[in-house]
């Protein structure tokens, strides 16, 4: 089963990858899982409450098939990958079906699978700490896509780079 992102979706996390980079969160899953899982998605739908940006979490599956979840309805999903398929691969082959690659962040520290196949389709992406640090309230760098592209301007705010994709920039 292939899931879609919605045309207007701008950021696709990497559920895990966030969780085992901060220590807190890490901390947490070493005991309960499912725990760190909900700190997560509860850290996510706080700073969303101010913010018009749309998140997906996408975890590894529960073990059926690939399901979802609308946490805030039009600004908060958590997605599971299928039982045989990875997050990493579900973020993939989300990026990769949607009409506009380019509109989308991805958060993820994967220098192995997630960053390399979803830069070479034009998506930029932003590391796990940093996103992390963005929804503590703390500065961010900018995300920068593989051909070096960064904001104009001089903001290196995540929200920048949201405003700039919804401009088509």
């Amino acid at each position: 089963m292939s899931l879609e992102l919605d045309t207007d979706q701008k950021i696709v996390v990497d559920g895990y990858n966030v969780i085992f980079a901060d220590d807190a969160l890490r901390k947490i899953a070493r005991g309960d899982i499912e725990r760190s899982r909900r700190k997560l998605v509860s850290m996510v739908a706080a700073y969303l409450r101010e913010k018009d940006l749309r998140v997906t979490l996408v975890f590894d599956g529960r073990g059926g098939m690939t399901d979802a979840e609308a946490v805030i309805p039009g600004k908060l999903q958590v997605v599971y990958s299928a039982r045989y398929q990875s997050a990493d691969e579900l973020i993939v082959s989300m990026i990769a079906g949607s009409p506009n690659p380019r509109s989308h962040i991805v958060v993820t520290s994967d220098r192995a699978h997630i960053r390399p196949a979803v830069a070479e389709i034009g998506c930029a992406v932003i590391e796990s700490k940093e996103f992390l640090a963005r929804l503590r309230g703390g500065p961010v760098k900018a995300p920068v896509s593989e051909d070096g592209e960064k904001p104009r301007g001089g903001s290196d705010d995540m929200d920048y780079w949201l405003e700039r994709f919804r401009r088509g920039s």
